[in-house]
């Protein structure tokens, strides 16, 4: 049994605790910390379909709900109007899928490993990738500033912000069909170059990982919101900003089954996986998670301005660079995995006190 499971019991915790109204804060810890063990329930049951499907609808599969719960707080988030969290999430999942994720699993993979090595064309096409997310922060930015002091800026603002959100949209679904369809090829002899391994047999049955995927995604929903109908006041009662949930608390919570993965396949030799498993998570929250959040503000009537802050740009540009610089030369160590996580962890004391 995984300790995860353990966190199950707070899924009936935040429940109960709803309907006795317990305090805010108390329902914001037990509704976040019961997102975690469905986060990973939806994991295991997205990879029992994908075996069933078969690569093309397994990828697709696995693109889609990899982010679920991030998708449902930002949701939630949006219809609540609390803009700021939802942009705040979005800018911490890419920091943290490659500073913390990747900085662990070359950590824990140096640990084993004296040096671990990797094809460095691998590496160039995912930060190839990455630098779409990198141009999904700054082009918003760069516009409001260039914007600022316009007539009928916040109706500018927002226009900008559909129509870019519906750029990169197409942009990802592009990228599917590229990799699952029209270059399909490609992809599979790739898999089997970094997946030596067997194939997987099923565990469960279809109509079992079916149903488990459709109860998880529900409870993942109700906690969802009802983590963000607590946050307002969790964030008074814990002393803490609303950017510093959205950068640090949501991104950790929302993606731990995918973040397990990658630190899994680093100590077995396999960075070329994680690598591909954190830049495709910080890829479906830039050009998948985020656009979807920007169409979804202006169908219920609430635009959203798809436009960072000046320190959450600076700090997406800096963690881009700092971990292109650690995979450029085609190996890791344990210290290049430290240096990652170092970097993390001033920027989450930057916007801890921010």
């Amino acid at each position: 049994m995984r300790y995860v499971n353990i966190l199950m019991a707070f899924v009936p915790l935040a429940i109960v605790g709803h309907f006795l109204e317990w305090s805010h804060g108390l329902l914001f810890l037990f509704s976040g910390l019961s997102i975690v063990p469905l986060a990973v329930i939806i994991g295991d049951a997205t990879e029992q379909i994908a075996i069933y499907s078969g690569p093309k609808i397994g990828g697709m599969l696995n693109a889609t709900m990899g982010n679920v719960p991030e998708l449902l707080i930002g949701i939630f988030a949006v219809k609540a109007g609390l803009f700021t969290l939802v942009l705040a999430s979005m800018a911490g999942s890419i920091i943290g899928n490659i500073l913390l994720v990747l900085g662990f699993s070359i950590f824990l993979g140096g640990l084993k490993f004296k040096q671990q090595t990797f094809v460095k064309e691998i590496a160039r096409s995912n930060f190839t990738l990455l630098f779409f997310a990198a141009l999904s922060v700054i082009i918003p930015y760069a516009f409001s500033r260039a914007a600022a002091g316009q007539p009928h800026i916040t109706d500018s603002v927002n226009a900008f912000s559909l129509g870019m959100a519906v750029v990169l949209l197409v942009l990802y679904v592009l990228g599917l069909v590229f990799s699952l369809v029209t270059h399909r090829n490609v992809f599979v002899e790739h898999q089997a170059h970094v997946e030596d391994e067997e194939p997987e047999t099923p565990k469960w049955t279809l109509k079992k990982a079916i149903v488990i995927l459709a109860v998880s995604t529900f409870f993942v929903a109700i906690a969802s919101e009802m983590l963000v109908a607590t946050v307002e006041d969790a964030v008074r009662q814990f002393g803490i900003s609303e950017v510093f949930v959205g950068i640090i608390l949501i991104p950790i919570l929302g993606n731990v089954a995918e973040h397990a993965s990658a630190m899994i396949m680093a100590v077995k030799n396999k960075v070329d996986i994680s690598l591909e498993i954190a830049v495709g998570s910080s890829m479906q929250i830039a050009l998948f998670v985020a656009p979807i959040l920007v169409i979804f503000s202006v169908i219920i009537g609430t635009p959203m301005a798809y436009v960072y802050t000046e320190f959450q740009v600076i700090s997406v540009l800096i963690s881009i660079a700092m971990s292109l610089f650690v995979f450029q030369d085609g190996k890791t160590n344990w210290l290049e995995g430290v240096q990652l996580i170092a970097c993390y962890g001033m920027l989450a004391l930057a916007f801890l006190f921010l």
